[in-house]
């Protein structure tokens, strides 16, 4: 024998389910929604912290370029790679610059030996890079980033190196992180 039940049901009782399934539905959609409002924040700062990167890596290639050698000419190849790779990983264009770092060393970079002004800028941006990994959870950005803070580290020592300093300036980075803007 079969329950007689659903026979029973009436118009009323259909309505209800009806009415019930909406809400659920629309509690599905609100928290979707509030989930994508979450999800581009994220990647707004995301792509924000890449972009200060970015523009970090476009100043250190054109001070790079205001040098005259082989040397100084190879390392804004590399910034501007290291700024390419940001801006990929970001769906952004590579344009810009941090106007203050720029104005505050090109001085140094355009006569005589760079060298002292060289490693201070690699120091930085060893320690900017470093301090920004902390600041964004997007995986192939922090990839990216702590590649590129390594090489930075590397090319401080290489520079330090070169110039005939000592081991503890080869090796040991004081340098203060630069600020995101906000």
């Amino acid at each position: 024998m079969t329950n007689p039940a659903p026979a029973d049901s009436t118009a009323s009782d259909q309505g209800r389910t009806t009415r019930r399934a909406m809400l659920g539905l629309g509690a599905f959609g609100t928290v979707l929604a509030t989930a994508r409002t979450a999800s581009a924040a994220a990647g707004s700062e995301a792509s924000s912290i890449a972009g200060f990167a970015m523009r970090a890596e476009l100043t250190a290639q054109a001070l790079y370029e205001l040098a005259d050698g082989d040397l100084w000419s190879v390392m804004a190849q590399h910034h501007a790679a290291y700024a390419q790779r940001i801006a990929g990983i970001a769906g952004l264009s590579a344009t810009g610059r941090l106007d203050a770092v720029y104005d505050e060393l090109s001085g140094a970079f355009s006569s005589g030996d760079p060298s002292e002004a060289a490693l201070q800028l690699e120091n930085t941006l060893a320690a900017t890079h470093t301090e920004l990994l902390g600041m964004t959870d997007d995986g192939p950005s922090i990839s990216a980033i702590a590649s590129i803070a390594i090489t930075e580290s590397r090319h401080a020592a290489t520079i330090a190196a070169l110039s005939g300093a000592d081991l503890e300036t080869q090796l040991v980075n004081s340098a203060a992180a630069l600020a995101p803007e906000a």
